[in-house]
């Protein structure tokens, strides 16, 4: 019989020896149990005549378990996760019991032993909040203040889309759902929740215990994201509903176009890598498609634009964000190529300046003097600009300078946009005479000063019909002629008239008019 007993209880210690010694991953079972899972040897001890008190007392003797740590220390509520426990006692020699795990008072299904320092268990589901820790088995109870493990609820939100700027700082309520975020705003900070916006960390700020205010964090380009709520790290669901981040135009170059379009214009903004580029509705003029463009970067693109009416066409970039808002640099100004008509007032210009009416082809010049201010309207002879004033919607005055050119183009600019230049010839005038009157006899002298080309060389000066004898003197623009009046034979006034050194005749302006009198 004692050699039996002997025989057991060697039997037994070897068994509890090799699972202390780490012979591989081993779980401690009931006596006759059969459980073995992937990675564990099962390990079997048959059933043994309890020893007597004073034979066994020392190998029956059972430590108190110590929990050192776990990890992780945080799940959501729902539980069914995996803790990993270091400590030591986790196996009791001459015994197949497993350790109880508690989390709170509420014991773990699933406990595997690993090691006599290791264990596994199963995160049994419990309410938010924070749990003690403990393993026990019949010798006693681990103490271990610090072992303790959070419950997270997975928080959801509710609200409808929100439109954000691209550089941030746009803010919106939500509800929350899944539990409450606390009752008060401390509560709240002891829930360690955190937000963030399409994967970027965001700020949340307690606002009720079912509603957080979210301030939106700044995107790299447009589109759309959802937003994620996280409980001292703990992930809830992403939202239905998106943060949308137009795209944003900030100007465009050049921005005074043609009505006939074909301009090509660099727009430059942010969010623009967002832009589907085979949708041609994704930049637009006035809502009219760009005829191409193409995405130069995130924050260029060049395109250009369609024929389009006379006025301001907002320039617009739509991505999944959106479309960007309207904004004064993200305009263009479509302008139509004015001309001039000459079918009435024909091609000359006088040579000697001054104002001159001019009429408009191709569109109008506002309805009044305050819309023709804004369509901007100017006149260039050559490079040089010259005065202008509004006379009607196809009228204006312009001032002329004094021209010593045979011709001339002037072109009419509506805004920047140039009309097609129309050229003039330029008649030879008479710009001053230094006494306006005579007698039928005539016989004064009267110095005729003369504009225009090749004046310097002019002759044929005639006073009416009655031919002038004249003499030159100064040169190139400061020419004149000193002339003796010839006589009349009737009294009135008449035109001082000349012909150019080119063999045009000069033409009439009210400094050429002389009066014949017939009162000595």
């Amino acid at each position: 019989m004692a050699n039996t007993l002997t025989a057991r209880r060697a039997t037994t210690l070897a068994a509890v020896a090799a699972v202390v010694a780490g012979a591989g991953a081993v779980t401690i079972a009931s006596p006759g149990a059969a459980y073995s899972a992937a990675g564990h040897r099962r390990v079997t001890l048959a059933a043994t005549p309890t020893p007597t008190p004073t034979s066994l007392s020392t190998a029956a003797a059972a430590a108190v378990p110590v929990l050192a740590s776990l990890t992780p220390t945080a799940g959501t509520v729902d539980g069914g996760g995996y803790v990993t426990i270091l400590g030591s006692g986790f196996i009791t020699q001459g015994s197949s019991d497993v350790p109880t795990v508690s989390f709170g008072d509420v014991p773990s299904e699933t406990v595997r032993v690993l090691t006599d320092a290791k264990l596994v268990a199963q995160v049994p589901a419990g309410t938010a909040g924070t749990v003690k820790v403990t393993v026990s088995n019949a010798a006693g109870k681990s103490i271990n203040p610090n072992a303790t493990y959070a419950y997270r609820s997975a928080l959801g939100l509710t609200f409808n889309d929100v439109t954000a700027r691209l550089a941030g700082g746009t803010a919106f309520t939500a509800e929350v759902t899944g539990d409450t975020v606390g009752s008060t705003a401390k509560a709240f900070a002891a829930l360690k929740i955190t937000v963030k916006v399409g994967g970027v960390a965001g700020t949340v700020t307690w606002v009720d215990a079912t509603h957080v205010k979210i301030n939106i964090p700044a995107a790299g380009t447009s589109g759309s994201a959802t937003v994620q709520l996280f409980q001292d790290g703990y992930a809830g669901p992403e939202s239905t509903a998106k943060v949308l981040y137009p795209a944003v135009v900030g100007a465009v170059a050049p921005a005074k176009v043609s009505t006939d379009g074909g301009v090509t214009v660099k727009i430059t903004g942010l969010g623009f890598l967002g832009v589907d580029t085979t949708d041609p509705a994704s930049v637009t003029f006035g809502g009219d498609p760009a005829t191409s463009f193409e995405v130069v970067s995130n924050t260029v693109i060049t395109a250009v634009t369609p024929a389009r009416a006379n006025g301001t066409a907002a320039v617009a970039v739509t991505t999944k964000g959106g479309t960007s808002a309207e904004a004064t640099g993200a305009k263009v100004a479509y302008r139509s190529a004015l001309t001039l008509d000459t079918s009435v007032s024909g091609t000359q210009l006088p040579a000697g300046g001054g104002p001159y009416l001019l009429t408009i082809s191709g569109g109008t010049l506002g309805a009044d003097v305050k819309a023709y201010a804004a369509e901007a309207v100017s006149v260039q002879m050559g490079k040089t600009k010259l005065g202008a004033t509004y006379v009607d919607p196809t009228h204006m005055r312009v001032t002329l300078p004094t021209i010593t050119a045979a011709s001339v183009d002037l072109t009419v600019l509506h805004d920047t946009i140039a009309g097609t230049p129309t050229t003039f010839t330029v008649a030879p005038v008479v710009t001053a005479l230094s006494i306006a009157a005579d007698t039928l006899a005539g016989g004064k002298k009267v110095v005729v000063k003369v504009a225009g080309a090749e004046v310097a060389a002019a002759t044929d000066f005639k006073f009416g019909e009655n031919a002038a004898t004249c003499t030159s003197s100064g040169t190139g623009t400061a020419v004149v002629f000193t002339c003796v009046v010839p006589p009349a034979t009737q009294a009135g006034p008449v035109a001082v008239t000349f012909t150019s050194g080119s063999g045009t005749a000069s033409r009439y302006t009210a400094a050429a008019t002389f009066s014949y009198t017939d009162i000595d």
